[in-house]
């Protein structure tokens, strides 16, 4: 079974450095296309998108067709996303540095960094965030949370990718978060990406919904003295990309868990609003609920079933 993870992993890195070496704009008609296709054949990931939108996106709730029209652009951008990923882990560095044009708040960032205590990142699903690697490596080095794959093969494949920029790369498990501590103690920087449905956490409101959120942001803060920022990579109309420094609500650093943590989800709504298409809007973030509350994505199970 080894030798079969090994040789699988080895195809999937040959077919990822193949897709690497295609033209930017390439990769991103053949997302806009990958996008166009799922939108037409209402996949899962295209009823999440439109559930998503209904539940969130107030402004056009009950608009049907504009909540259609927002849920396939929201596709076409995440399958942009998803051609443009391969360049972003193993295309020639400098080419990748220079899609990123712009830095808004850059003064910001660098005040941080030249502060003795640590930084957290809050990055957001949205836009490119796979690129955060290439642009932070223009400031120093970084220690990064990341939740592991379940296929073994593709394990293999992020810790090579992921690690060529000289970061860190460690696992959602206890050895992982004590890295996590350690490096915000010694003033490093720490990144999480927090709009995920953790194991445990609090409900506190993302666009106005009950949201299951972990606490580790908080707890890292109020544990090691860090700050925090939130930064955003946006794809620009032309296909190249704007690093966006936001800065959070003082609440963040309250003692208090579920003020904190709401202060992390207004963060990454924040985020998401520079570009509401370009979030992750994909993602199942509902699926937990408050008990007595509707379930959101009923619709992926078969008919007849409750």
């Amino acid at each position: 079974m080894p030798s079969v993870v090994k040789l699988t992993a080895s195809l999937v890195q040959i077919l990822l450095y193949l897709l690497s070496l295609l033209p930017r704009k390439f990769s991103q008609r053949l997302g806009t296309l990958a996008g166009m296709l799922n939108a037409k054949l209402n996949s899962r990931s295209a009823r999440v998108t439109r559930a998503n939108v209904d539940l969130c996106l107030t402004p056009q709730a009950g608009n049907s067709a504009a909540n259609d029209k927002f849920s396939t652009q929201s596709l076409i951008e995440t399958g942009k996303t998803l051609m443009e990923t391969p360049a972003v882990w193993l295309g020639d560095i400098e080419r990748i540095d220079g899609w990123i044009q712009v830095v808004h708040n850059e003064s910001m960032l660098q005040e941080h960094l030249n502060d003795s205590a640590g930084l957290l990142v809050l990055l957001p699903h949205m836009g490119n965030w796979e690129l955060f690697n290439v642009f932070y490596r223009r400031y120093g080095q970084m220690t990064a949370l990341y939740q592991p794959p379940r296929q073994d093969y593709m394990q293999k494949v992020m810790q090579k990718v992921r690690v060529r920029h000289g970061n860190h790369m460690v696992p959602t498990t206890r050895s992982g978060l004590k890295q996590l501590y350690k490096t915000l103690r010694e003033g490093g920087t720490a990144v999480i990406l927090p709009d995920q449905v953790p194991a445990k956490g609090q409900f506190v409101p993302f666009f106005e919904q009950p949201a299951l959120t972990d606490v580790l942001a908080s707890r890292l803060l109020k544990k090691t003295g860090a700050k925090v920022l939130g930064i955003a990579m946006v794809r620009s109309d032309e296909g190249l990309f704007d690093a966006h420094v936001l800065a959070p609500d003082s609440s963040i650093y309250e003692a208090d868990e579920v003020t904190s943590i709401r202060a992390v989800n207004d963060l990454m709504q924040t985020c998401a609003e520079i570009a509401p298409k370009q979030y992750q809007w994909e993602y199942k973030r509902f699926r937990e609920r408050p008990a007595g509350s509707k379930k959101i994505y009923r619709f992926n199970k078969p008919s007849g079933v409750h």
